[in-house]
């Protein structure tokens, strides 16, 4: 008798996994209109097109010549630290590989370029965690 209700509990639960299985099967899994992510062709497509701001250091006296050189590439001046010869620029990938491929063309007026580090607050704990 014991060993008949364990065969009927264990036969219950393996119906009950199985139905559950069998009904958690996502909905969208056959829509044709559902978007996947881009391929990874794409993504570095994007990624050259992306803008990315960067830091760039001009030599002493060439602020007008660097702004039009960034002007130039097609980059934007998005902020400007005159007091340390910086100004921070938007340039796409394709851009910022000219400034560096080209550095003897432009050693004369750039000291460097270099990515502009992305900044974010620290998010607040309420409590103690060990």
């Amino acid at each position: 008798m014991q060993m008949k209700l364990r065969s009927q509990a264990l036969l219950s639960v393996g119906l009950a996994v199985g139905f559950t299985a069998l009904f958690s099967i996502p909905a969208h899994a056959n829509n044709p209109n559902i978007l996947f992510p881009a391929s990874d062709q794409q993504s570095e497509q994007g990624q050259e097109n992306m803008q990315i701001s960067y830091y760039l250091k001009y030599k002493p006296d060439m602020q007008e010549k660097a702004e039009s050189l960034v002007n130039k590439l097609g980059g934007t001046i998005t902020d400007a630290m005159p007091e340390r010869r910086i100004l921070i620029v938007t340039l796409d990938k394709a851009a910022f590989e000219e400034i560096d491929s080209d550095r003897i063309d432009y050693r004369g007026i750039i000291d460097y370029v270099e990515p502009n580090p992305e900044r974010q607050l620290f998010e607040k704990k309420n409590g103690l965690s060990l």
